[in-house]
């Protein structure tokens, strides 16, 4: 059974050149899927953005662990999304940042 992490956060209308690529944004989601398949259990990552909430755009960043001893692991990582995100630019603001674990339905 599958375990996801996922943190969210918004940002206003005018940010979305952040997620260009080569922007700030989009070269911290990039680390992030670049660095978390080299940790035990790890099975893929997205990153999306919402299309209908108006004058700003939520941001969720998911990572799909194959064992909740796996994702367990990855929250007391130095890789946590939360840590990369606030570490890096933009800085996102830890307030700013909700996060949540979840379980595959079987």
């Amino acid at each position: 059974m599958a375990y996801v992490y996922q943190v969210h956060f918004n940002i206003e209308s005018d940010q979305m050149n952040q997620l260009e690529i080569g922007a700030s944004l989009e070269r911290v989601l990039g680390y992030l899927r670049t660095l978390l398949p080299s940790q035990l259990g790890f099975i893929a990552a997205r990153a999306i953005y919402s299309l209908d909430i108006p004058d700003k755009t939520q941001l969720i960043f998911q990572s799909i662990w194959d064992t909740w001893d796996d994702i367990d692991v990855h929250r007391h990582s130095s890789l946590l999304e939360d840590k990369i995100l606030t570490e890096f630019e933009p800085h996102v603001p830890l307030e700013d940042l909700v996060s949540h674990v979840y379980e595959e339905v079987p």
